[in-house]
Formats: structure tokens, C-alpha cells, sequence
């Protein structure tokens, strides 16, 4: 019995080695009085790039203690996580050529409704890109209520993007529970229309 792997398949393998690998060295950067890797968003995205397996097996095994700080890097590697697997799971599991048709579908039903995410999520990673960088800076800043204001009508994923890019807002409860809370809000409502049910 032999079972060669997709390239796609060899990929995930390699990001997954190389999240716990970059997460283990900026682990021990940091364990010896060091700020860890520069910059930080390398370890987020080889993250967010499929490693999520690797970089929690990497925090699981390195950094046992919880801490406010950890927690949050777990949750947001924990919803990585979740939606790896669901994504994987459509592209490889036993229902994959139905998965597709059922996507191709609903787009095609609903075609301007993907067109409003995908804008409303490039808006929204855009403005919270700008909101870090005029922190960054000592500028006015945009109100909150804007940040979480996108993120509920629907760009829930460009913010939760670009708080994990940008290390932006991840201080604050508000958006560390309340923009995962609203992509979940939406995903439902997304099932529901996707069900006929809306």
C-alpha cells in the first residue's frame, strides 16, 4: 500500500515543521532575556499560512505556563486551527467533489453577497492596518467603535487578519473576544442562507 502526497499536501507538512521550528526559536530568543523573532508578524504568518498545527504543538510543548499574554497567542492559534482544519477537511475529506459543487453554487447564487464580504474584508484589514500605524506613530487614531463596527457587518475575518498580522488590538478584551464572536455570528448566517432558510 503506497500513498504519494499532492504538493499541496507536502506543503502543509513543511509549513507545520517550519511554524514549531520559528515558534521554538522565538520561544527560546525570548526565554534568554531576548525580544524573540523581529519581526513579529514572521511567526503569525507561517501561522496563518497552515502551520497552526505546528505552532500549537510548538506552545503546548515550550510554554506550559499560561500567562495573559500566551492565552491570547492560543486562542488566536486555536481559531487558525479551526479553520485549517475545516478548510482541509473540504479539499481532502470524503465529500470534497460535493463540498465544491455546493460552493460553486452558492456563489453563483449569491454572487454580489461574496463580492460585500470580500470587500468588506479587505476594507476592514485595511483600516485596522492604518489604526497600528497611526499607534505606531502617535497620530489620531480611528474609534474603536469603527474598528468593531466593520467587523460586525461582516469583517469579522480582515480584522481578525490584521489583529494577528499587525499585533494590533490583541491587548483588548472587546476585539480578542467580540471580532471571533462576530465571524462565528456570520458564518452562521452564511449556513443559514446557504440552507435556504434566509
Amino acid at each position: 500500500f503506497s500513498m504519494a502526497l499532492t504538493n499541496f499536501q507536502w506543503y502543509v507538512i513543511a509549513i507545520n515543521v517550519i511554524a514549531f521550528l520559528v515558534y521554538t526559536i522565538d520561544f527560546q530568543i525570548y526565554n534568554h532575556g531576548g525580544d524573540g523573532i523581529k519581526p513579529e508578524v514572521i511567526c503569525n504568518l507561517v501561522t496563518i499560512c497552515g502551520g497552526a498545527v505546528g505552532t500549537l504543538i510548538a506552545e503546548i510543548l515550550w510554554d506550559r505556563k499560561i500567562n495573559k499574554l500566551n492565552a491570547q497567542s492560543r486562542i488566536y492559534t486555536f481559531v487558525w486551527l479551526i479553520l485549517q482544519v475545516a478548510f482541509f477537511w473540504a479539499i481532502w475529506g470524503p465529500n470534497r467533489e460535493t463540498v465544491k459543487e455546493h460552493a460553486l453554487a452558492f456563489y453563483d447564487e449569491h454572487k454580489i453577497l461574496c463580492i460585500y464580504y470580500a470587500g468588506i474584508n479587505v476594507v476592514t484589514f485595511v483600516v485596522f492596518a492604518i489604526d497600528k500605524i497611526k499607534a505606531m506613530v502617535g497620530a489620531w487614531r480611528i474609534r474603536e467603535i469603527v474598528l468593531l463596527g466593520l467587523c460586525l457587518i461582516g469583517g469579522g475575518g480582515g480584522g481578525f487578519l490584521a489583529m494577528d498580522l499587525c499585533n494590533h488590538k490583541v491587548k483588548s478584551m472587546h476585539f480578542m473576544v467580540g471580532v471571533p464572536m462576530m465571524i462565528c455570528a456570520h458564518l452562521v448566517l452564511i449556513a443559514f442562507i446557504a440552507m435556504g432558510a434566509i
